[in-house]
């Protein structure tokens, strides 16, 4: 199966090596990301602008091994360092890291559905 994404937004290569080739397999993982990230990205904009540090927390912490197994680079750092530390941390400081987070997401999400039309 070959297929063409951007590095810089997802790294697919763990969901190929998982679907082993097959597309109906791939294309289910795919539109499972699909479904769920851009609904929890939705909830995780809700919980920033409710200044709602726990709920924010718990959305990403959901959220990290599906970012994981899609390989979204730069993404589990700041989730890990906002796990441990939501409660200390600067609003400001919270919500800028949770908007670079999105902006990633986001980015993902579109290279995603680009992938989803080759498979």
């Amino acid at each position: 199966m070959e297929l063409h994404w951007n590095p810089q937004y997802i790294d697919l290569q763990n969901v190929i090596n998982i679907a082993r080739g097959d597309r109906l397999r791939m294309l289910k993982y795919l539109d499972q990301f699909l479904e769920l990230i851009p609904q929890r990205m939705d909830a995780l904009k809700v919980s920033i602008a409710d200044e709602d540090r726990k709920s924010t927390r718990q959305i990403l912490h959901q959220m990290s091994p599906q970012l994981q197994f899609f390989g979204i680079p730069g993404v589990v750092t700041p989730i890990r360092r906002l796990e441990h530390e939501y409660q200390t941390m600067p609003l400001s400081e919270l919500r800028a890291l949770v908007m670079d987070i999105l902006e990633q997401l986001e980015n993902a999400v579109e290279e995603v559905q680009k992938v989803t039309q080759q498979v």
